[in-house]
């Protein structure tokens, strides 16, 4: 199952909750069915998870953008016993960092997840869409043809594609 968060659902998982720094991004994840969306530029992200949890955190929290800050974010909105699932990479070397007391004692677990089994992990995702969960249609916000696939990964490395995009090869 944690291999279904690559294919796109980049959600807090205990009640719906998504951090970003867009506020474009965050209307979309309202849009999608996020409960809560907190912008970590204008609030203290894991002050208003502990708010919002009534001060225990999240079950399951996702990192995907690979940078230390948001590794230690992630860390430190989970819940005792919590899961913080990394999925984000980084430049080669770069550095995590935890509070290692909290960790042990709390029952942490930092979990690193890479790549999605299509196999496996799309016929759920095609069920879980036929189920009504989610739209995956809502969840596309740009479409590229294949002669556009360079301008597309520019876009998402500029931060300019607010849920998901598609190239179409067809």
């Amino acid at each position: 199952m944690a291999s279904l968060f690559h294919i796109g659902i980049n959600v807090l998982i205990n009640i719906g909750m998504r951090v970003d720094v867009q506020d474009e991004k965050l209307l979309k994840a309202k849009s999608l069915g996020a409960t809560h969306t907190i912008n970590a530029t204008q609030e203290d992200a894991i002050e208003k998870i502990r708010d919002i949890t009534g001060g225990r955190g999240v079950d399951i929290a996702v990192e995907a953008l690979g940078k230390p800050q948001t590794f230690l974010q992630c860390f430190n909105s989970v819940r005792d016993g919590g899961k913080a699932v990394m999925i984000g990479l980084t430049p080669s070397g770069a550095m995590g960092e935890v509070d290692i007391n909290r960790l042990v004692r709390r029952k942490i677990q930092v979990i690193g997840s890479y790549g999605a089994r299509a196999r496996q992990d799309l016929p759920k995702l095609v069920r879980l869409a036929e189920s009504g969960i989610f739209n995956l249609s809502n969840a596309v916000s740009r479409k590229y043809k294949f002669e556009e696939a360079g301008q597309a990964f520019q876009d998402l490395n500029q931060g300019k594609i607010l849920s998901r995009a598609v190239v179409e090869i067809m």
